[in-house]
């Protein structure tokens, strides 16, 4: 409880230090109340209701005929995203809601049919309320739940043993034949649902950089249906799957969330997000202190090509040591076409 404490004091003073360093224009505390306050009644759209939303696609083709180095045939990539929110400001108070999903299909020669690539769905609610006298200063609370839509498969171009480990030791083994599908998680499997409270900080909020910091404490738990996750070993012919566990766990999460705009046709954001558990309801005896702590890392690097088409760059690293204790790394670089609705 010290260490948190501590740490929490810590945070405050860093970030009161960076935003009085960064605004040199520093007012005395009432002048400060009295431009809030006047700013946000002269803008609207902080006072009241707001909704957007979007939808996106992207696509890909590419086709090999006698290409070196290519499996002859097409590849195919469809992806669709919609983010859809509905926020609520009244001058201290912020309630924020966002909707976003991700699904995506893909083909490639090796296979004979169409399999998922991308299945994603979350919703997260954030509640700020910003101090008076430090208006980019305040508490917060959060609560989020992400899970995929539909079943998730393992499908192979050729014959493949599959070893299937239990939670409780047991394994079962068996063949699957070249392009059919073996179901490995159900619809909407695994859940997993994150809350946290604590402080943020949103020292700077300009064009060229905005700088959101949360620190608090926090839980996280998954909820699975004896689905598996793949954890092969590349040291044996098999492909081994291990079986998913519900947990909990209870523990100080930070987060930085940086974006900002190059000029008006490139912007970049990242998202990065640590918790670390101080105890959890079914901790691994092969795992110490460091390697118990999760990590989630979203970068994105866009160019706009038209009013509706840009060019988007991304990464996204995950590490869940009670899921899966390895680095999860997932880039790409596509085209998308997006609509805002409102």
């Amino acid at each position: 409880m010290n260490q948190l404490i501590g740490l929490i004091g810590i945070f405050i003073v860093v970030t009161a230090n960076y935003s009085f360093a960064e605004d040199q224009n520093y007012l005395p505390e009432k002048s400060i109340t009295d431009k809030i306050i006047t700013f946000q009644n002269k803008n609207k759209a902080l006072i009241g209701f707001e909704f957007k939303a979007k939808i996106s696609s992207n696509f890909s083709f590419t086709n090999n005929d006698k290409y070196v180095g290519q499996t002859d045939g097409a590849n195919y990539q469809f992806n669709i995203i919609t983010d859809n929110e509905v926020n609520w400001r009244n001058k201290h108070h912020e309630f924020l809601n966002k909707l976003h999903i991700n699904y995506g299909l893909s083909k490639t020669p090796q296979l004979k049919n169409l399999f998922k690539s991308q299945d994603e769905i979350k919703y997260l609610s954030t509640y700020l309320y910003h101090l008076s006298a430090i208006h980019w200063f305040g508490t917060f609370v959060r609560f989020k739940v992400v899970s995929s839509m539909l079943s998730g498969s393992y499908i192979s171009p050729d014959d493949e043993t599959l070893v299937f480990k239990y939670r409780n030791g047991n394994e079962k083994s068996g063949i699957l034949r070249a392009n059919y599908r073996y179901i490995i998680v159900e619809s909407f499997e695994p859940i997993t649902m994150s809350g946290n409270l604590g402080f943020f900080a949103n020292p700077v909020n300009k064009k060229k950089l905005k700088l959101s910091l949360k620190l608090g404490a926090g839980f996280q738990k998954m909820i699975s249906r004896d689905g598996f996750v793949l954890a092969d070993d590349s040291n044996t012919p098999e492909i081994e799957f291990n079986q998913l566990e519900d947990y909990s766990d209870a523990g100080i999460e930070f987060e930085l969330d940086a974006s900002g705009e190059i000029n008006s046709s490139i912007n970049w954001s990242l998202i990065a997000n640590f918790f670390f558990p101080f105890n959890d309801s079914c901790s691994k005896d092969d795992l110490n202190d460091l390697d118990r702590l999760n990590t989630n890392i979203e970068g994105k690097f866009s160019s706009k090509l038209t009013n509706r088409t840009s060019l988007d760059s991304y990464i996204m690293i995950k590490r869940i040591p009670l899921v899966l204790n390895e680095w999860q790394i997932q880039n790409g670089i596509v085209i998308k076409v997006s609509h805002n609705f409102f």
